[in-house]
């Protein structure tokens, strides 16, 4: 069976292109990975602009296929020195048909070459989506990541204003120097500082999404960090192969051969003189017969002129269109067996954080917390433990965020999803 086209997705886009400019999702709402794809078909302007471009391709078969207008002489007398008058038709007139005909598969090989001139135009289009779908992937997960981190922050800076409370009250009775208070203060000033540059990147990414998301300026929301099934396997010989065969862009390729291919017969062709045949129904004064009438075959000579130029472009066309192919062809390879390698590296580092030692993490986080308070551990002590905590959840969120930048480059390689997230 035909795979699914996602031209299918686009007619249905345009469809709904008014109902989906006024939609905008509630604020601070989360949006999932499968509604911004929904938008990002539907709303985005570049796809939309695209989808004309097939319209203009379907255009232009239309134009291929309309044979060439007939025309209609008419030669009139301007002025009779016999009768001094202007304009005096009765003395002399000729009125003439012409029509020309191409053959030579001159006709059939411009329409011809006009349909792959659409097959393109859609191809082209699908790898447009393609590749908003790997930037939509990479900018929403890197928005997850972000916003992750945000919450991270938030509960650190929380925890340090709790600690610095108290601290407050230890300091004014003496059972804390003005040392470890400044210390402190100083991690809690870190912490906020390491925020306010996270929030930054946040408006940044936010920006960027809204833009392919075609949401207003003021629009907020959050995005999940879903992680679908870790460690599949795959054989990279096999996602290669298929990559082959539903990569758009290598399929352009493929039709950029069959599009010199076509032209060059069309060079051909038009290296065959067209005919002109004419036929004049009524002719006064201008031939020895009055009234005259005649037929005309006019048909120029290729002496010098046989096209010879065009047809020799259009060969080495075809053999450059040929090494194109087979240079993609080798690139993508390399890009599937690189971004599989990419994805097997991410979900192996993955793996590593198994959801007991998070735990324990998080209880060893909240007994330090409690145990500095009661001046059961060294400042110091405290301090070195918050940085691990807090590096130790970044690196899980950027790892699960390479982790995912790793999915979306592998299925972009790829050209179809193999791993749904």
């Amino acid at each position: 069976m035909r795979k699914y086209s996602w031209i299918c997705l686009m007619v249905i886009g345009i469809s709904v292109h008014g109902q989906i400019q006024n939609s905008v999702p509630p604020a601070d709402s989360i949006l999932s990975f499968q509604e911004a794809k929904g938008r990002l078909i539907n709303a985005n302007l570049s796809l939309l602009a695209g989808y004309y471009e097939v319209n203009i391709a379907k255009a232009g078969v239309i134009q291929a296929r309309l044979w060439n207008n007939p025309y209609f002489i008419f030669n009139g007398d301007i002025y009779s020195n016999e009768t001094n008058e202007y304009f005096h038709f009765r003395n002399q007139h000729l009125l003439q048909l012409e029509q020309t005909f191409s053959y030579a598969g001159k006709h059939t090989n411009t329409v011809k070459l006009a349909r792959v001139g659409v097959e393109l135009a859609e191809k082209q289009l699908e790898d447009v989506l393609r590749s908003l779908l790997f930037e939509l992937g990479n900018t929403y997960s890197d928005l997850g990541a972000l916003q992750v981190k945000q919450s991270l922050y938030q509960q650190v800076i929380e925890s340090y204003e709790r600690l610095m409370q108290a601290t407050r009250k230890q300091l004014e009775v003496g059972t804390i120097s003005l040392t470890e208070s400044l210390r402190l203060q100083s991690e809690y000033l870190a912490v906020k500082t390491d925020a306010v540059v996270n929030y930054n990147e946040i408006e940044k990414v936010m920006s960027d999404l809204r833009t392919l998301l075609r949401f207003p300026a003021d629009t907020t929301f959050h995005v999940e960090q879903s992680i679908p099934v870790i460690a599949q396997e795959f054989d990279p010989m096999t996602l290669a192969d298929q990559a082959i065969v539903s990569r758009p862009d290598v399929l352009v390729k493929k039709l950029q051969k069959k599009y010199e291919q076509r032209n060059l017969k069309l060079e051909r062709s038009t290296g065959v003189p067209d005919v002109k045949l004419a036929y004049q129904p009524r002719d006064r004064g201008s031939n020895y017969v009055r009234p005259y009438q005649g037929f005309n075959l006019e048909i120029f000579v290729p002496v010098f002129d046989r096209n010879q130029g065009n047809i020799k472009a259009a060969e080495f066309k075809v053999k450059r269109s040929a090494l194109e192919y087979d240079q993609i062809e080798n690139i993508v390879r390399n890009e599937v067996n690189a971004a599989y390698n990419r994805y097997r590296s991410s979900s192996n580092g993955l793996a590593n954080y198994s959801s007991g030692f998070l735990e324990q993490l998080r209880d060893l986080n909240e007994s330090t917390n409690n145990a500095f308070q009661k001046r059961n551990i060294s400042l110091l002590q405290f301090i070195d433990q918050q940085r691990i905590y807090i590096q130790t959840n970044i690196q899980l969120i950027e790892l699960k965020q390479q982790y995912l930048n790793n999915v979306n480059e592998l299925n972009f390689a790829v050209g179809t999803n193999i791993i749904e997230y």
